[in-house]
């Protein structure tokens, strides 16, 4: 052993072993028969021994009195006293010089607990059959007595489970080898007069699967500070005894101390074989006695010392995956099944084991309704890698710790902006520093990127394994995960895959983390960019080939025809002016009139005169104005359809539309719930194209899906050349996220353990503001618009037909200006050919034939003067051209004079319509301030009554 400074460098805990040490120091020689039956036999001389000699002279003991091979105390009691395990605690601390406590000869009331040569009398004063056994009886008078009977009286002590518990080989009764166990395992409990706390509250702990029979944290840190004292007064009263004059004195109080907090935590840590966080007797027998070279394992030759049951095949029924080699937990398996013919755990024997579901839930490893033998296998395998990363890195089970030895292997599948595309260079990236790569402004690898700043914070081994993008229509290729890979007998690989795009797992197969970006999950809306102008034409175009339209014409053409024929017969008698009596034409004329009054046009040409046929004609119209209506509402409601397509801004207003859906999303009944109509298609370019092609009016796809078909599309890198948007926040994002990591979820314990530990780490990433700067890269990269250039909005007119419009009003007026051209030419030369038939001008003519109306006007006016009748000239008939002229001239005069006075009485008429109009208007607008003046008073009186506080009288005679 080193001197005290060698001995004290080094502080770093094991754990407080609490082991029992086997031995006898007869001069200073010890040894010990390894037989099943003789390392239980710790001679009084040989226990005094170790109490008497301090641990500094324990290397000596080992040596006879020599100092040639120095050995440390607990060394020294692992190969020389192996028979006196259960008289010596280790407290584990300091790591390379631990502090041990052989006895105590300083107080009476420790050394009852404390001292190894009372264990045994105790037990034949119990065993009052002598029988060399205790029954549960037997033992009960224990149980009864001292800090015993207090916790039992606080139901915190089974006597039953302690009774279980202690009785290691389950033949019923408990051996003095078990009883040894107990006591000495016991001990720490007795002394610190301070058993377990409960861990829940609504569970007593006589009820819980160890039945209070175990130490927690604050066992051990009352018994170490019990220890410390112990040992302080030991050393004083020893140098008393022992140190006088010249002799040496080895007894020196400078090695005891309490222990630091990270002591304790290593402590506990390598106590605690199955991560429980608490100590059960089955546990500490395995560690400090059954395990005698301290390796963690049992071979044959140890097996064969245990107090476990022994038979032919014992070893190899506890030996589940057949190694040579038997370990706690595959004790702990053999131990809860309670029924060994099914070789399978229950969920009853399953908790009554204290197997922890933090390792493991119960329905991860079941095959049916049982853990059989091989999903205990993968249990263990993984089990280890936690544990062992627990001792390795120091740290707590709740830090997500992982065995270097354990690889994971993680499956890549490149999806930009996701996963940048590396298939071409390295296959494979080692885990470590070695996974955190420099970021390039060449895109974003956001998931890469905090996937591996999450392993190097959790310090794992990964291996990357891409793999190329996926094709157009292809399923996502990390898919085949499977179960984890043994490697060797103990450690295995993990296969895990990270998925950026949305693919419903099987809920029974697969374990996924929280999102990587919960901004970027859920369904989103996505609706064309550019909608078309809202045309009246094509709404009535559209509804013309539409079959509710057809139907309807159809069956209003044969109701037309039939009342047709009731009014020509109705009607070809009395008024066969206007219906014709004939058939044919009877039957258009009726037919016409029906057309007529139903549209109201009311052209008033033909109108019956029956006192039938008009009743009939009433209603009529009637049905006419409900047809037309209905007409008239089809058509408002094709323009308030294109309306409503155009307005589409979230998911609620995808009610009564048809909407591209995934079909692998169809489960979730998207349509049920926003009440759509669903269109099915493979993936998102599938959909973008029955968008493009408008069989659908929406999408309603996964947003991690879009922003990638954006990027590989280049959609992303332009402002107003990319013919769709996204509309509205995404919805059921928490329940559908699409960035995450996903393990397979039958090896339960590695499933869980990942994804807690990786939620956890995104999570802190989150609070430090890393994920949020990675977003950022993101978000650049999708609405990057430097490749955009120069664009222009879409024009709100519709040139599509504006263009044709103007074109048709040209030609009609080049047609018509022609037309007018040719007409004018036709008259002049008419006219022309007229006058070129005489020989005088125009002027001449119209001279001679002015003067000579004079004349004749002259003639009437004289003989009006005499009082007498003119006498009227009878002119023979021009035979003359000029005169056919003049005759012309007087007819377009008298035409035009009657024109004229109809014209007058026209506008006579208008302006009475007029007058009679403005009277209406006027009547109207007055009828109308009424009603808006008794809108508005029944408005403020529904306010007022709206608004009215309520008043309370006091009922006290103070108000």
């Amino acid at each position: 052993m080193g001197g005290p400074a060698t001995r004290r460098a080094e502080v770093v805990l094991a754990g407080l072993v609490l082991a029992a040490v086997i031995g006898s120091a007869e001069g200073g020689n010890v040894s010990c028969v390894a037989t099943r039956a003789k390392i239980w036999e710790c001679s009084q001389n040989a226990a005094q021994s170790l109490s008497w000699n301090p641990p500094q002279r324990w290397y000596t003991l080992g040596a006879k009195g020599t100092s040639a091979t120095q050995v440390y105390a607990s060394t020294f009691i692992q190969q020389e006293g192996s028979c006196c395990k259960h008289c010596v605690w280790d407290l584990g601390y300091p790591l390379m010089d631990p502090i041990i406590l052989a006895s105590d000869r300083t107080s009476t009331q420790y050394g009852q607990h404390l001292d190894c040569t009372k264990f045994g009398p105790d037990f034949d004063a119990l065993d009052v059959d002598n029988n060399l056994k205790l029954s549960k009886t037997e033992m009960a008078v224990w149980l009864n007595f001292g800090i015993n009977k207090w916790l039992t009286s606080q139901d915190r002590l089974s006597h039953d489970t302690v009774f279980e518990s202690t009785d290691f080989d389950r033949d019923g009764a408990v051996s003095k080898e078990e009883w040894y166990v107990l006591r000495h395992f016991w001990a720490p409990i007795a002394v610190s007069r301070n058993g377990p706390l409960p861990e829940n509250s609504n569970v007593k702990m006589k009820d819980d699967p160890l039945g209070g029979l175990y130490w927690d944290d604050g066992v051990l840190e009352v018994f170490m500070i019990d220890v410390v004292n112990i040992l302080f007064e030991q050393v004083s009263k020893s140098r008393a005894w022992w140190c006088t004059g010249a002799t040496a004195c080895y007894w020196d109080s400078s090695y005891v101390r309490e222990f630091n907090q990270r002591e304790k935590n290593r402590v506990m840590r390598s106590l605690d074989l199955d991560g429980s966080q608490r100590v059960s007797i089955e546990e500490h027998y395995f560690r400090h006695f059954a395990d005698r070279n301290s390796d963690g394992v049992l071979d044959k030759a140890e097996y064969a010392l245990t107090l476990y049951t022994q038979s032919t095949s014992a070893f190899d029924t506890h030996d589940l995956n057949k190694d040579g080699e038997v370990t706690f937990l595959e004790r702990k398996f053999r131990l809860a099944d309670r029924s060994p013919s099914d070789g399978a755990l229950d969920i009853a024997e399953w908790i009554a084991a204290d197997l922890p579901s933090r390792f493991g839930p119960f329905d991860g490893h079941k095959l049916g309704q049982t853990v059989t033998v091989d999903g205990f296998r993968w249990y263990t395998v993984l089990h280890a890698c936690a544990l062992e990363g627990v001792k390795v890195y120091q740290v707590s089970l709740s830090d997500f710790p992982w065995a270097p030895a354990c690889n994971i292997r993680v499956h890549i599948q490149a999806s930009e902006p996701w996963v940048r595309d590396t298939s071409s260079s390295a296959a494979a990236v080692a885990g470590g520093a070695s996974t955190r790569r420099q970021r390039t402004s060449k895109g974003s690898n956001y998931v890469l990127d905090l996937f591996d700043e999450a392993i190097l914070r959790l310090k794992w081994n990964v291996t990357h394994v891409h793999l190329p993008p996926k094709t157009s229509g292809q399923q996502h290729l990390v898919s085949n995960l499977g179960m984890p890979e043994p490697i060797g007998s103990a450690w295995g690989t993990v296969n895990i895959g990270l998925y950026t795009d949305w693919q419903k797992l099987p809920t029974n197969d697969w374990t996924c983390t929280r999102s990587f970006a919960p901004s970027l999950d859920g369904f989103t809306v996505v609706v064309r960019s550019q909608h078309e102008q809202i045309s009246l034409t094509r709404s009535v175009l559209g509804l013309l080939y539409q079959p509710p339209f057809i139907n309807f014409s159809c069956f209003l053409f044969i109701v037309l025809v039939a009342v047709g024929h009731v009014y020509w017969f109705l009607e070809r008698k009395d008024n066969s002016e206007q219906f014709n009596p004939s058939y044919a034409p009877g039957i258009v004329d009726s037919v016409w009139f029906c057309i007529v009054t139903m549209t109201s046009v009311g052209y008033g040409d033909k109108v019956p005169v029956t006192a039938v046929g008009k009743a009939i004609t009433t209603f009529w119209m009637l049905f006419g104005i409900i047809n037309f209506g209905i007409f008239t509402g089809q058509i408002t409601s094709e323009i308030n359809l294109e309306s409503a397509e155009s307005a589409i801004a979230n998911v609620n207003m995808l009610g009564g539309f048809t909407v591209g859906i995934y079909e692998s999303s169809a489960s979730i009944k998207l349509d049920q719930q926003y009440q759509f109509k669903p269109l099915l298609c493979k993936d998102m370019a599938d959909c973008s194209d029955k968008l493009l092609r408008e069989e659908v009016s929406a999408l309603l796809v996964p947003k991690a899906d879009v922003m990638t078909y954006f990027v590989a599309k280049g959609l992303a890198s332009t402002t107003c050349g990319n013919p769709f948007r996204v509309t509205g926040p995404p919805v059921m994002a928490g329940e559908y996220p699409a960035v995450r990591m996903c393990a397979y979820s039958k090896s339960v314990y590695a499933s869980v353990y990942l994804k807690d530990a990786l939620n956890k780490q995104l999570q802190q990433l989150e609070d430090i503001g890393f994920a949020e700067g990675l977003r950022e890269i993101l978000n650049e990269q999708v609405t990057d618009s430097s490749n955009a250039g120069e664009c222009v909005p879409a024009s709100p007119y519709d040139f599509k037909i504006i263009i044709p419009a103007i074109c048709t009003i040209c030609v009609y007026y080049v047609v018509i200006v022609y037309i007018n051209h040719r007409k004018r030419a036709a008259q002049g030369r008419a006219i022309r050919s007229f006058f070129g038939q005489t020989q005088k001008t125009p002027e001449q003519l119209a001279l001679y034939y002015g003067l000579k109306w004079k004349a004749n006007a002259r003639r009437m006016a004289d003989a009006r003067e005499r009082g007498r009748e003119p006498l009227l000239h009878h002119y023979k008939p021009a035979l003359s051209h000029d005169d056919r002229l003049l005759n012309f001239l007087k007819r377009v005069r008298v035409l035009s004079s009657g024109h004229t006075h109809d014209l007058q009485r026209c506008q006579k008429d208008v302006d009475a319509v007029c007058h009679a109009i403005n009277a209406a208007n006027d009547a109207m607008y007055v009828t109308l301030a009424v009603l808006l003046a008794m809108v508005g008073a029944l408005s403020y009186s529904i306010w007022a009554v709206l608004n009215v506080q309520p008043r309370y009288m006091r009922l006290d005679g103070n108000n």
